[in-house]
């Protein structure tokens, strides 16, 4: 994908001094790895009184000639030292007082190696990273319907990746013997992305396990200190631009770049979120995706979102909500086929309905942008301890034999969900539809409920007019309860059609012409 990441890579960095105020922060001008790591820097004392502060630079090494007063006592301030590096040793170093403080206290004699603190082997690259998709498809050329999958947008969450590369390889590997994989292989165009943030995922792997952001650093100078090094970084599933901190929404933070949901400066400034922003865009033809998350056994779907007042981003149509119903219904099948694993009701919907508000997280930008069913695994459900009679959760990162069984059995899901998506593909049959009551006179007001053939959005009108895309349509009661009636109580004649997930329209209407083949029923009210 064309955005490059920032790279595992840091300034090689010292806080000289033991105390706030006289303590000095030095950053490498370099990256670490690119000599930044071969920076010293030394606070002398010169050893004879009323010595002025000087700086001088030879090589890579910096040595501070500390200011003393007339009985040889070191005078200079940090805040002193920071000027003097500021305008003496510009060329390898910047520097700073310790988190913004005014520097006050007397610097003390002492000698610093600047380090990056990354602790990966030389083998991996500290370099921008290209981010790479798996493209599995017969055609791949955009003529076939679209499913995305994409994992470790939160680089602590190890097994993601595993859930990608085991689908590709049953995808791939099944392909010449078996049917149903033939089958989709043929007739579906497959993105799997292993790792949408391998930068965080490497500074898991060997520097802070539960690292979970990117490693971009935003926090400014006050903040950039190297004991802050594990809370650098963006949240990229609080960064996208529907629903995000920036428009009101609850579950991220603007203004801490310490934060564990740290949204960043602004919307979309990763390339991480960019990249998959210019997947959806370039690829049209997608229709389902599957953000792939752990731990904790989670099966969701938007709204993500929701601001202070606890208000969602608009809730899917009743006909879509049931969409998700019935598609999730199968998938988690699939995930329990593997050995039993069940998700939860009570973990299986609506993110905020079930987990909590992800404010700018990337599935709500793709359904309500680019109008893909887009869902959220989080891999990982709690297992069961006999010996001591409790649920035990796995964590993020459990031992290999529990993390290849998460893999195996969300590899199965997300199959379940190429396979719907499939199914989808084929489905030309238009939806049916009924109002319950129908036709009728009726001496008080009533509820007219619609009883549809498959899960299907209906629109509708009570004034006689002709139902549109633009016209009202059957919205859920609440928040998880079934679809809302439609309380008559004077005479009306309801018009509707129904549209199911696959675009068919009940009886083939067109609601873009003057056709007049929707339904109509005539409640008379005495």
């Amino acid at each position: 994908m064309p955005n490059k990441t920032n790279g595992y890579r840091r300034l090689a960095q010292a806080t000289i001094g033991s105390t706030t105020t006289t303590a000095v922060v030095v950053s490498s001008k370099a990256w670490g790895h690119e000599g930044g790591n071969d920076v010293t820097v030394e606070f002398k004392n010169p050893g004879k009184a009323s010595s002025p502060l000087t700086v001088s630079v030879d090589g890579s090494k910096v040595t501070v000639d500390l200011a003393t007063d007339a009985s040889g006592k070191i005078t200079s301030t940090a805040s002193q030292v920071v000027s003097a590096l500021n305008t003496n040793a510009t060329s390898l170093i910047t520097a700073t007082t310790y988190r913004g403080n005014a520097g006050t206290g007397i610097v003390a004699a002492s000698a610093a190696k600047l380090t990056d603190n990354l602790n990966a082997p030389d083998h991996i690259s500290r370099d921008p990273q290209t981010v790479k998709a798996i493209r599995i498809g017969k055609h791949r050329d955009g003529s076939k319907p679209g499913v995305l999958g994409y994992a470790q947008e939160h680089a602590r969450e190890w097994v993601t990746p595993l859930v990608t590369i085991e689908t590709a390889e049953r995808l791939l590997r099944n392909y010449a013997h078996d049917g149903e994989t033939k089958q989709l292989v043929n007739n579906l165009d497959i993105f799997l992305i292993p790792s949408v943030n391998p930068d965080g995922a490497n500074y898991s792997f060997y520097d802070y396990n539960m690292q979970r952001k990117n490693m971009t650093n935003h926090c400014g100078p006050t903040q950039s200190d190297p004991a802050n090094r594990n809370g650098w970084g963006v949240d990229l599933n609080r960064h996208h631009s529907v629903g995000s901190v920036f428009d009101g929404y609850v579950g991220a933070s603007s203004t801490n770049c310490l934060s564990s949901t740290y949204a960043g400066p602004a919307e979309n400034s990763e390339p991480e979120a960019r990249n998959l922003i210019w997947l959806a865009d370039k690829n049209p033809n997608i229709k389902f995706a599957m953000n792939i998350h752990s731990y904790g056994g989670y099966f969701m779907w938007s709204p993500g979102s929701y601001d202070p007042n606890r208000v969602t981003l608009p809730r899917p149509t009743a006909g879509q909500e049931a969409f998700y119903w019935a598609a999730s219904n199968e998938i988690l099948n699939d995930i329990q086929n593997h050995r039993g694993t069940v998700i939860l009701p009570s973990r299986t919907g609506p993110i905020p309905d079930v987990l909590y508000s992800a404010a700018g997280n990337s599935a709500d930008y793709l359904w309500y942008e680019k109008g893909i069913y887009a869902w959220n695994f989080e891999v990982g459900a709690d297992l069961w301890d006999s010996a001591a009679k409790r649920w035990r959760a796995v964590g993020f990162q459990p031992a290999y034999e529990e993390g290849h069984e998460e893999a195996m059995e969300f590899a199965n899901g997300l199959i379940g969900l190429i396979k719907v998506a499939y199914n989808q593909s084929k489905d030309k049959q238009p939806p049916s539809t009924r109002a319950v009551p129908g036709n009728g006179t009726f001496s008080g007001w009533v509820d007219v409920t619609f009883e549809t053939s498959e899960a299907a959005t209906i629109y509708y009108t009570l004034d006689g007019s002709r139902p549109t895309f633009q016209s009202a349509h059957i919205r859920l009661a609440g928040t998880r309860e079934p679809d809302e009636a439609l309380k008559i109580d004077k005479t009306t004649i309801i018009n509707w059609f129904a549209v199911d997930a696959a675009g068919n329209i009940e009886k083939n209407y067109n609601p873009l012409s003057n056709s007049a083949n929707f339904n109509s029923v005539k409640i008379t009210i005495k």
